[in-house]
């Protein structure tokens, strides 16, 4: 994400731009432009808008005197719902209806809330002139309402750039003061005794940034440590000294205010932006469309594949019916030809193993010859034959053995029994070679 900072002060307009990925920031450029007869606020915007390539976040920062600000107590934590009753319940403070203001809020810890309020007419100025010049601004705030995110600023102590004063508690902003344009450091000192006086608790220490603001010497009677704001070691990279560091802090911690949610926009009711909303919905609707798109793709192959199936089907079924026709020409049409046509194999297989019953039992019967006066019982189990039955004496027998042989691997005579007339019965196993089967 990119972030265009237009930071507008009385004689001065500076604008930064700053590129977040992940917890990495960069300093894409920076410019500084003078305010004067020959060059207002107009031409500035148009000449930043000129400058800038691409599509950044553009934040605009009004000078801090332009708002203007209470300490509220509330009963609530939810910040949507004290921002939606803050109008009312500043009704009798306000100088100005409550329709030409714009309300945001910050939370300052323990139910208590600092509310801020612009004129409607300012904001609208200032989104007119940047939108007209080609830079629209999707936020307008104030610099200053980003000071808690200066980085490695301490969670409770003064900050000042020169022109404001600002109290944080808790790492939270709980009280804030511009000092125009004249007598800043008296300004700023006085604040300082006054709010020693008060019953708000002064930090320990002040820091200051900005370019050409030097560290005051601190009053007589004041408990207070002022220091500069020193650049971290990490920030080398995005500035290269101390003071493009002091220059640009304040607009970085803009930037980091933004993407963590917490600067106060005030952008709001009829004023909000809505280019935003615009470039997502069309991002929406071209995603739908080539949603849609892939969709119609897919179902219109799947339609094909179908297609090509009952198409391959119905070639399959002309082509069984075909030969159903061809095998069985006299039959009616079947209800199943391919059921009657396994039938018709599966008959034509067990008349194959029929025949080869009856070439093993022709050959048995030549075997027997004429001494052999009968078979009565005649078994064939796989490779296995058995056989009973009688023959004129017991070398018939013999020689029937011996007939067998060449078409059995083992031929054993079971047992052989004489009858008064001459005659025997006779039992007999044998085992079939593998070419006889």
């Amino acid at each position: 994400m990119e972030y265009l900072i237009v930071q507008i002060a009385e004689k001065q307009v500076k604008a930064a731009r700053f590129g977040a990925s992940g917890r990495r920031w960069s300093l894409a450029g920076s410019s500084s432009f003078d305010l004067d007869d020959q060059q207002g606020l107009p031409e500035v915007a148009t000449k930043i808008a000129e400058s800038v390539i691409g599509s950044p976040r553009v934040i605009l920062c009004l000078q801090t005197s332009l708002f203007a600000q209470r300490d509220v107590e509330l009963p609530l934590k939810d910040l949507r719902k004290v921002r939606e009753i803050m109008p009312t319940h500043l009704q009798g403070e306000l100088a100005l209806p409550q329709e030409e203001v714009i309300f945001d809020v910050l939370a300052s810890g323990d139910g208590r809330y600092m509310a801020f309020w612009v004129k409607r007419s300012h904001v609208e100025h200032a989104i007119s002139l940047f939108k007209n010049a080609g830079l629209e601004p999707a936020i307008v705030t104030s610099a200053a309402f980003a000071w808690p995110f200066l980085p490695e600023i301490p969670a409770n102590c003064a900050v000042s750039d020169g022109t404001a004063l600002a109290l944080l508690d808790g790492g939270r902003l709980s009280y804030l003061r511009d000092f125009g344009d004249s007598d800043r450091s008296q300004k700023l000192f006085s604040t300082l005794s006054a709010l020693e006086y008060s019953e708000i608790r002064l930090p320990e220490q002040m820091l200051v940034f900005g370019q050409n603001f030097e560290v005051p010497q601190v009053a007589d009677g004041l408990k207070i440590k002022v220091a500069r704001l020193e650049q971290p070691e990490e920030l080398a990279t995005i500035f290269s000294n101390s003071d493009s560091f002091n220059q640009l802090v304040g607009m970085y911690a803009v930037a980091r205010a933004c993407q963590s949610g917490a600067l106060p926009d005030f952008r709001r009711g009829e004023l909000a932006w809505t280019a935003g909303d615009v470039k997502l919905r069309k991002k929406l609707l071209l995603t739908a469309i080539l949603a849609g798109i892939i969709i119609l793709l897919l179902f219109g192959f799947k339609i094909l594949q179908y297609r090509q199936v009952s198409s391959d089907m119905t070639s399959l079924n002309n082509s069984i019916l075909k030969i159903y026709r061809e095998v069985f020409p006299g039959r009616t049409k079947a209800v199943d030809e391919l059921a009657e046509i396994k039938g018709e194999i599966r008959k034509l297989g067990g008349a194959s193993n029929a025949s080869g019953i009856l070439d093993i039992l022709k050959k048995v019967a030549d075997a027997k010859g004429s001494t052999i006066n009968g078979l009565y019982e005649l078994e064939l189990e796989g490779r296995t034959v058995s056989a009973k039955g009688d023959a004129r004496s017991a070398q018939a027998v013999n020689d029937f053995k011996a007939a067998l042989m060449p078409m059995m691997t083992a031929v054993d005579l079971g047992e052989v029994k004489s009858r008064p007339d001459g005659t025997v019965t006779f039992s007999m196993t044998a085992t079939l070679k593998e070419d006889n089967k």
